[in-house]
């Protein structure tokens, strides 16, 4: 009796070892199907194509910066110094005045003395210059800062450059993306298409852009000086901008 139970205990054992050996084995095989996916076709890594995709995108500019100058010059610098800070401080309180924030007002100066650079005494000025930097996200209210500044007597340009917000610009890239990218995908269909091959996953993106604007309607500068510059006025005319978008996509043919 002992003996047949014996017997019976090494094939249980040698039952279940067998078992356990084929679900290792099939766990295995199961393993490096995953891995391997022989089912799907091997891509070839050598045959790509390369397509720009591009796009643009109009839209009126939202944001006009505004940068007047003015020139002060005075034998004594501390003359010159004094007429400069008198008009940054009459500049600031009244575009405040007029609405705009104090974080949309940046004054950055500059000086410079004449006397080294003349040795013949033919000249000892002092010459400093105010460039104020003026920001506003509103169209009628930037009119109200370019009608102010004609009356100040600025040298240069007076009228704002019309840009797009960052904002904005974010909004309009997102569109512009969407484009450019549909126009990649179209162009290697129609080679695929016209050149007999398939168009495979997408090997890279180089995602970038090439936004551009208009240039800013310049005012003459008799607008900005004499007494003409009391009453004379322009509208402010920002038209539309473009912001133009590209994408470089690679994609694997077979």
């Amino acid at each position: 009796m002992e003996t047949s139970n014996s017997e019976g205990k090494k094939k249980l054992s040698l039952s279940l070892d067998l078992r356990l050996i084929v679900i290792v084995l099939l766990l295995v095989i199961a393993g490096m199907l995953a891995i391997w996916r022989p089912w799907t076709s091997k891509v070839d890594t050598t045959r790509t194509i390369t397509v720009s995709g591009e796009s643009k995108i109009t839209a009126e500019p939202d944001e006009f910066t505004f940068n007047p100058s003015y020139e002060f010059k005075d034998s004594s610098k501390d003359v010159a110094l004094a007429a400069l800070t008198q008009k940054s401080d009459e500049i600031v309180k009244k575009l405040k005045d007029i609405g705009v924030a104090s974080s949309k007002i940046k004054i950055n100066s500059d000086g410079y003395d004449y006397r080294n650079y003349y040795f013949d005494g033919t000249s000892n000025d002092f010459t400093y210059t105010l460039r104020p930097t003026v920001v506003v996200g509103n169209r009628d209210l930037a009119q109200k800062v370019q009608d102010y500044l004609v009356t100040t007597s600025p040298s240069g340009q007076v009228s704002p450059q019309a840009s797009f917000s960052k904002t904005l610009q974010k909004v309009l890239e997102g569109k512009a993306r969407d484009e450019a990218t549909k126009d990649a995908r179209a162009k290697a269909d129609q080679s695929a298409k016209n050149l007999g091959f398939k168009v495979g996953k997408v090997k890279s993106v180089d995602d970038g852009n090439n936004s551009g604007g208009i240039m800013p309607y310049g005012m003459m500068d008799s607008l900005a000086s004499g007494t003409e510059a009391k009453t004379a006025t322009l509208s402010i005319q920002p038209g539309e901008n473009d912001l133009d978008y590209s994408v470089t996509v690679v994609y694997y043919v077979r």
